[in-house]
């Protein structure tokens, strides 16, 4: 039995639950936003047993943990507690309510897994990631960059900081979005920012909110890899043909200006490679979604690693069988 956990609205999860379907395979697909109104639960121990049972009371399936093989943790999102209008009362539930859902992803710990809880995410750090990827560099004696990079709420190191790069970059630490005027705006990295931009920063703005900025790297292309397991699937972005302003600095914001003419599935470098399984290994991952710039002094320089990232417009664009690779790896299919 392969146990999804995610969200009504992700399409992600279909054309995978596809390929079950296709091979004959068990699943069940855990939306957690309706955990308390679509589904019903009991966690039972008897002296070294237990078990979880959770049934789908809209089309009565049944989930016994013991059949549990594996667990794609896809984006799940927090349970929508109904009916209460006691806001400290709702406060407890909506506690007592994350921390089941947590739960979930430690009694699964022994399967084997794709994803990263939205609850429990410490793989997504931008901090551990570099700090990680720089160990990896290291024991691979690899000629891959990191860009210099620095994370602060002090005027004075923002200064110093900023008389060492000659142009810089500003990324969100981790936040996946702000609403705005009841519009959700979705926070992409900064286009480029000079000395003079960081200096307009106050003290006290800088003091309540820490900065992350990096070195602009002049890109010659970027590389989208996406690693399950060890296959490994890699996107060139020539992101420097797309209109100003519209993806050079984040690809992500050309998705409506020509992002798919600008895509190329081509053979992953083999000195990624090696990083990318090392860093799989020491993060204690199956799944990644890698950023890489090819940049003009002809270096690699990684950006992040998303362990539950975007994928299936690689798929759609270019034939790229990530969600195959995916399915055959829950079903213990894999070469």
């Amino acid at each position: 039995m392969i146990l999804i956990i995610s969200n009504k609205g992700d399409i992600h999860c279909n054309p995978v639950i596809k390929h079950f379907q296709k091979n004959g395979d068990e699943y069940f697909r855990l939306n957690t936003e309706s955990l308390l109104t679509d589904y019903s639960f009991s966690f039972s121990q008897k002296d070294q047993s237990t078990n979880l049972l959770i049934k789908n009371k809209k089309n009565g399936k049944i989930l016994s943990s013991s059949e549990v093989k594996s667990v794609w943790e896809r984006r799940p999102h927090s349970p929508i507690i109904p009916g209460l209008t006691n806001k400290k009362i709702k406060s407890v539930v909506e506690d007592e309510v994350v921390e089941l859902s947590k739960w979930l992803r430690h009694f699964f710990i022994n399967c084997r897994t794709i994803g990263s809880s939205v609850w429990d995410r410490p793989n997504e750090s931008k901090l551990r990631q570099m700090d990680v990827a720089s160990r990896v560099i290291e024991a691979l004696h690899s000629e891959i960059k990191i860009p210099l990079t620095l994370l602060t709420n002090s005027k004075i190191d923002l200064d110093q900081f900023a008389k060492v790069v000659n142009v810089a970059v500003v990324k969100p630490i981790a936040a996946d979005g702000l609403e705005l005027d009841d519009k959700l705006e979705i926070p992409f990295t900064s286009r480029q920012v000079t000395p003079e931009n960081l200096n307009i920063i106050s003290e006290e703005d800088l003091k309540l909110c820490p900065t992350l900025v990096q070195e602009y790297i002049e890109k010659e292309y970027e590389l989208r890899i996406t690693a399950i397991s060890q296959n490994i699937l890699c996107c060139k972005i020539d992101s420097q043909k797309l209109p100003k302003g519209n993806g050079r600095e984040d690809w992500r914001e050309g998705y409506d200006h020509g992002l798919s003419e600008a895509e190329e599935w081509i053979e992953c470098p083999k000195e990624i490679e090696k990083f990318i399984s090392l860093y799989l290994q020491k993060m204690n991952l199956n799944f990644g979604c890698f950023d890489f710039i090819k940049a003009k002094n002809e270096h690699y320089y990684f950006l992040e690693c998303n362990p539950n990232g975007q994928w299936m417009w690689l798929e759609e664009d270019l034939g790229i069988p990530i969600s195959e690779s995916i399915a055959n790896f829950l079903s213990f299919r894999e070469n």
